[in-house]
């Protein structure tokens, strides 16, 4: 019994010393706040580390050991945001709250979108600060649109402008608290709603319409709803008919404090939203308002005018907690433009969202540097690598590596040939698009058309952002990544993501394809491309469908070709039966063909003087 014990402890004793170091290992991990980037920066004009906002949100550290600071130069962002409950203190500082604008135009109806997924942003993450910035809903009178969802719990809002119309702010969240400070807000209907506790401190209030400032959800129970401190309120002309708000819930509580009211403000102030019951719940109160619209003695009868006592209950410190502080740290309002400089590159995510044709799995990425050449392989979150010139000529290329399709090229026939294109004037995006892979996909031939597409509708949407003219964006690809842009120039019809709304064309502008693979015909293919995109036991319908020769028509896109005479891995005949499709069908074509190179010279075919590069320079400067 004794023995049995003591190998009990011994075991016990082991997975104790165990944990313990399992557990010091994580602290190690995670514990150096130095090893974090904490300060972030976004311009639309490439100066930045990111294009888009939510690219940025999507890089920071989630929790992090120290606060966070994202700087937004001037610009009209047209994206939708998020910042998830996982991403807490953070602050955005726009460099203007005239034009750093984000704004979108969702609305509830559009597609499958309701009132509380309408959202221009939403900021689910704890101690959010904003200042200096527009949040715009720019869908119009059409509803519900929110342009602010914020369900955070200590977040601030600092020389701000919420925009739109019915429903501009959710302050959603039981327990959560917020402050909007010296912002300017407009809407028409309930147009600062929710259940959070929101305090409204010395703001600018536009009433668009007649209708109701205000719908507080407040829970039975919080002594606190909306607070309105030392705000104006101001209607517009036309406007004869607000009411200070009404009751989405029951227990609603608003209170206006020291406000401004128009006449346009009714004598009875409040509406019971057609409940006589909520008069017996609700808590509506003004104390010391003025204005034309301050009628105190005409209000209904279930409101209260607040007696001096029972104002000094509604400051800051009161409402949001006497030990707190939080609403007393600003954010800073110096923007710091020391910070951004003119950046060769910057990286964006693909999708905005989740990716499309993904199994859920730990991302295994890995990138292998030899002989001067960095190969990625296992990709399972695409990215876009983006160069732009100093001074554009309106010309895009999205780049596609080779390699087989089973790692990609990302230097030698990537980011290198971006550079070459930047000294052109052209701007370069290089894909770093997935890789056919059955345990990273449902399936695996449609991933990397997936992206190509995408890619292209990427481009353009930002087109005018970048100094792109969005009718003249191209695809290049070399090799297998050949074989990719000559599916994205023929396939474009083909809705690879079907789940996608975006109605943006994913038509290539031109096509150039560098020892590309073309066709699955057994006789010429590339069999190890051919195999990991499809199969070695693919139908006869997948290998025509992929056998890009066959699906070039009179809609194909302008191409020109490079390949060498004396290729072993993928035959001539790939580029020589392409060309000789486009010739069919009357497509601009230009075809190069070198009698010596052999596979993956990249931009430099040593064996000729003749540099195929500025032959694509002189052709890309013919396309009209």
């Amino acid at each position: 019994m004794e023995s049995r014990i003591r190998q009990t402890m011994k075991r016990n004793s082991l997975l104790i010393i165990l944990l313990l170091f399992c557990y010091t290992g994580t602290m190690a991990q995670t514990s150096n706040p130095k090893q974090y980037k904490y300060v972030f920066t976004v311009a639309k004009d490439g100066t930045g580390d990111y294009y888009t906002i939510q690219d940025a949100i999507n890089a920071m550290r989630v929790y992090p050991l120290a606060p966070i600071t994202l700087y937004i130069r001037n610009g009209t962002y047209h994206e939708k945001i998020e910042v998830p409950a996982t991403n807490t203190d953070i602050s955005f500082i726009g460099e203007n709250v005239d034009s750093t604008i984000i704004v979108f135009d969702d609305y509830s109806g559009k597609g499958k979108h309701t009132t509380f997924t309408s959202y221009t942003a939403k900021i689910s993450g704890n101690r959010f600060r904003a200042a200096n910035i527009s949040f715009v809903n720019s869908a119009g009178p059409v509803g519900q649109a929110l342009a602010l969802f914020v369900d955070a719990d200590k977040a601030v809002f600092t020389n701000c402008k919420f925009l739109g119309n019915q429903d501009t702010i959710f302050t959603s969240g039981e327990t959560s608290r917020q402050l909007f400070d010296h912002c300017f807000i407009e809407g028409t209907t309930d147009f600062i709603f929710g259940p959070g506790t929101a305090v409204f401190n010395a703001c600018t209030i536009r009433c668009k319409s007649n209708s109701f400032i205000t719908a507080a959800s407040t829970p039975k129970g919080n002594k606190y709803g909306f607070v309105f401190l030392d705000c104006t309120i101001k209607a517009d002309s036309g406007v004869s008919k607000l009411s200070l708000g009404r009751p989405w819930r029951n227990y609603a509580r608003t209170v206006f404090l020291r406000c401004q009211l128009p006449a346009a403000v009714t004598a009875s102030g409040w509406d019971n939203w057609g409940n006589p019951e909520n008069e017996k719940t609700t808590f509506y109160a003004e104390y010391k308002n003025s204005g034309p619209g301050a009628n105190a003695g005409k209000r209904v009868k279930w409101s209260k005018q607040l007696t001096e006592k029972e104002a000094a209950l509604y400051t800051l410190p009161q409402v949001f907690g006497a030990t707190e502080s939080w609403f007393n740290t600003k954010p800073s309002l110096v923007f710091d433009k020391s910070l951004f400089d003119k950046r060769k590159e910057v990286i964006v995510t693909l999708y905005a969202g989740a990716v499309p044709n993904n199994k859920a799995v730990p991302d295994r990425e890995t990138a292998v540097t030899s002989n001067n050449v960095t190969r990625i392989s296992k990709v399972l979150t695409p990215t876009l690598t983006i160069y732009r010139p100093d001074k554009p000529n309106g010309q895009a290329v999205v780049i596609c590596p080779g390699g087989g399709y089973t790692i990609l090229a990302f230097d030698k026939e990537g980011t290198r040939v971006a550079e070459e294109l930047n000294k052109w004037g052209v701007t370069a995006i290089v894909l770093k698009s997935r890789l056919p892979d059955d345990s990273l996909q449902p399936d695996r031939s449609l991933a990397p058309l997936q992206d190509a597409q995408e890619a292209i509708r990427y481009v353009r949407r930002h087109a005018k952002d970048w100094g792109i003219d969005a009718r003249k964006i191209g695809i290049m690809g070399f090799s297998a990544g050949g074989h990719l842009a000559s599916t994205a120039a023929t396939h474009f019809n083909f809705k690879a993501d079907a789940g996608t709304t975006d109605s943006t064309s994913c038509r290539p502008d031109f096509a150039i394809l560098i020892y590309p693979v073309i066709s699955f015909d057994s006789t010429i293919t590339h069999k190890g491309s051919r195999n990991n995109l499809v199969g070695s036991n693919a139908t006869e319908d997948k290998i025509r469908f992929f056998s890009n020769e066959l699906q070039v028509n009179a809609q194909t896109p302008p191409s020109f070709l490079v390949h060498a005479g004396d290729d072993g891995a993928v035959p001539v005949d790939n580029s020589i039966r392409y060309y000789s499709a486009c010739i069919k069908y009357k497509v601009p074509a230009e075809l190069h063909l070198y009698p010596k190179g052999g596979h993956g010279f990249g931009l430099m075919n040593k064996t000729t003087n003749d540099h195929w590069p500025e032959r694509l320079r002189n052709w890309l400067q013919s396309l009209k």
